[in-house]
């Protein structure tokens, strides 16, 4: 929240304004730009004054931008935080967390600029995408998963479904029904051994077993994981890939 200077009463607006390194605006009840600091007019390249701010909200946003004047002038006593697309006058898009306040017949606006820190997010949730997409894509069942009799598993890819016959969220979290369940019994203390054999050298592990599919046949399957460890060398979970084997191809 903004602690306006002691002397502000004493100072012209645009003046002590000008000290917050935030983009500070005053708008009338309309929603016209009545005052701006200079951090605003660097933002936003020298912008018209006297202009409607909704004139440099993204169109796709201007209900949400709408809506948050109209309920600040029904519920004075809130606030309006959001993440609004601003067009700069050179067309570029900005993307600015801004914090809406009513006092009187006027608002009063923060806005700080989060373009950068947006894009990265957006290029990162398209990586994902793309990751996920890849694993998805893969014949067999990605995984990350705890180190517990059980094999709990924390991710599964949609692989699932064609190597097991059962979706990928019924083995991610489920106590009750867990990937251990889907091995054989006579291969069980098998894959435990061979894993935490691996584990304790902090080596890769290959394994061969079966494994029991929802429409009850038996499946051949090869996995191939590693651990993955603290700095202190405990072991936080393990993560690899599983497909099925195809004797004597």
């Amino acid at each position: 929240m903004i602690e306006w200077p002691q002397s502000a009463g004493q100072m012209p607006p645009s003046h002590w304004m000008d000290f917050y390194p935030a983009a500070l605006l005053e708008l009338r009840d309309s929603g016209q730009i009545a005052d701006f600091n200079l951090a605003w007019a660097q933002l936003m390249d020298r912008p018209d004054p006297q202009r409607h701010l909704i004139d440099y909200v993204h169109h796709e946003d201007r209900s949400l931008w709408l809506q948050a004047l109209n309920e600040l002038r029904r519920h004075p006593e809130t606030s309006f935080n959001q993440r609004l697309r601003f067009v700069h006058p050179s067309g570029e898009l900005r993307w600015f967390e801004i914090s809406l306040k009513r006092g009187g017949n006027r608002f009063y606006l923060v806005a700080g600029d989060i373009t950068v820190h947006k894009r990265r997010e957006i290029s990162l949730q398209a990586s994902q995408r793309s990751s996920m997409s890849l694993l998805d894509s893969m014949p067999g069942l990605i995984y990350r998963g705890r180190n517990n009799r059980d094999w709990t598993m924390e991710f599964v890819s949609a692989g699932c479904l064609q190597l097991t016959g059962y979706p990928a969220e019924r083995l991610v979290d489920n106590h009750d029904f867990t990937y251990n369940s889907l091995i054989l019994p006579q291969d069980a203390d098998y894959v435990w051994r061979e894993v935490q054999y691996a584990l304790a050298r902090q080596a890769p592990f290959e394994l061969n077993y079966r494994i029991r599919c929802a429409d009850q046949s038996i499946k051949q399957v090869w996995e191939k994981g590693v651990g993955i460890y603290a700095d202190n060398r405990e072991v936080l979970g393990i993560e690899g890939a599983i497909f099925e084997r195809h004797v004597g191809i």
